[in-house]
């Protein structure tokens, strides 16, 4: 018999907070790894090594306080992410009762129209579990400050520290798995025929899920395809203008007039976009692809901006320099200098708004009102259906085109750039 475990879906939200961890892990390793080219880790890893210290209390003691200065907000986005997100909380959390974002999504869809009364009321509540969470965290970096103190003064050097690197190795390469085994699974879904329970695979491998699927599932695609190349494209060339606009190349340090731009990613998405349905309702205005298009929109540029920000302050001046010696003016040398030495960076910062687009359930179900259908919409609602050869088919559509976005990005500057070595790292 199966075993009697209600995972997902159980009530303390486990399965929940182990998907949420798979999918958040490997985000903030990223953004670890784009930051650490900017600090002296060599340098320090010497220094702490001369000293006597373990590679990991070398690390924390002369290193971590930088890297977390540049990894915060990122750890606020996911941490307000989190405690609001709707479609992983519908596809993995418990229903009865759900998470409150879940009824908050629930609430603005029902007919009755005085359940937008309730829905406005919990999404100030979800606001007010929002700001409880970043003050609680706020609180534990302030704990965490004082034991990093306590621990440097103490002088502990902790050399025997390979059971903590292989825990945290082990950790890392299971969330690894645990995604690839995932895509693996959907895949093998999508491809199957009959497959009762005892049987480890599917007694015969088919294509007549694709074949049935693919005709119904165009529309969403094209949609979903033409949502994430407008909204990446125009948050790239604003993010492009708002870097060379206000210099921060030039002055090596963000922009504060550029911190607006991020509160899409410390709001709860659930009542920053109820409030914008509202006020499109209020406004006349009916639902239809340039409505959804600006709200993809105005999440994709938070995190273009901020993929680019690094790359362009690091950019070497030396180069526009040059330009302007031989008479170039600001808008020749950003488009003859600046913009090819960072191509790569604007292909990746651009891979990163069409996946963010690519991945929006909540803006695109409210501000487009169930009448326009994504890829995203449609995998979630398809979730809760008993089907799991369609849904493999429609999460691996949808988790194919971030891939072929970031080989794009990838690739883009290999072929561009083959008979220069230099401009192609």
């Amino acid at each position: 018999r199966p075993p009697q475990w209600l995972v997902p879906n159980d009530p303390l939200a486990l399965s929940m907070l182990v998907g949420l961890i798979t999918k958040e892990v490997p985000f903030l390793f990223l953004i670890a790894l784009a930051a650490l080219p900017h600090l002296p880790l060599r340098q320090s890893r010497q220094l702490t090594a001369a000293l006597g210290y373990g590679r990991l209390i070398g690390f924390l003691v002369s290193l971590w306080p930088a890297l977390y200065r540049q990894l915060r907000l990122a750890v606020f986005a996911v941490l307000v992410y989190s405690v609001s997100v709707v479609d992983v909380a519908i596809i993995l959390g418990p229903q009865l009762p759900a998470t409150l974002p879940v009824r908050i999504a629930q609430w603005t869809a029902d007919h009755d129209l005085g359940a937008r009364f309730l829905a406005s009321a919990a999404a100030l509540l979800q606001l007010a579990v929002v700001l409880g969470a970043v003050a609680i965290w706020l609180l534990i970096e302030r704990l965490g400050r004082f034991v990093l103190r306590k621990l440097t003064y103490s002088g502990r050097r902790l050399r025997n520290d390979a059971m903590p690197r292989f825990v945290s190795a082990f950790a890392m390469a299971g969330c690894a798995a645990s995604i690839f085994l995932g895509i693996t699974l959907l895949g093998l879904w999508s491809v199957a025929g009959l497959w009762p329970f005892p049987a480890a695979l599917p007694a015969e491998l088919t294509l007549q899920t694709w074949l049935r699927t693919l005709p119904p599932l165009w529309p969403a695609l094209r949609t979903t395809i033409a949502l994430a190349l407008l909204s990446a494209a125009l948050a790239l060339f604003c993010a492009i203008l708002l870097l060379h606009r206000n210099g921060a190349a030039e002055r090596g340090r963000n922009v504060p007039r550029h911190r607006l731009l991020y509160l899409p990613l410390l709001l709860p998405e659930i009542s920053f976009v109820f409030g914008l349905q509202i006020l499109i309702i209020s406004a006349g205005l009916k639902p239809a692809f340039w409505s959804v298009l600006a709200v993809h929109f105005l999440f994709a540029l938070p995190y273009v901006l901020l993929s680019l920000s690094a790359p362009w302050r690091e950019l070497d001046p030396r180069f526009e320099r040059v330009a302007a010696g031989f008479g170039k003016s600001a808008l020749r040398t950003l488009l003859t200098v600046r913009l090819p030495l960072l191509f790569r960076a604007c292909l990746t910062a651009f891979a990163v708004g069409f996946s963010v687009s690519v991945s929006l359930y909540l803006p695109t179900l409210l501000i487009g009102a169930g009448r326009l259908t994504t890829i995203a919409t449609e995998a979630v609602a398809l979730s809760s259906g008993g089907d799991r050869r369609v849904i493999g088919v429609y999460a691996l559509v949808q988790a194919s085109l971030p891939f072929l976005a970031f080989l794009v990005a990838s690739l883009g500057p290999q072929l561009l750039f083959r008979n220069r070595q230099a401009m192609r790292t």
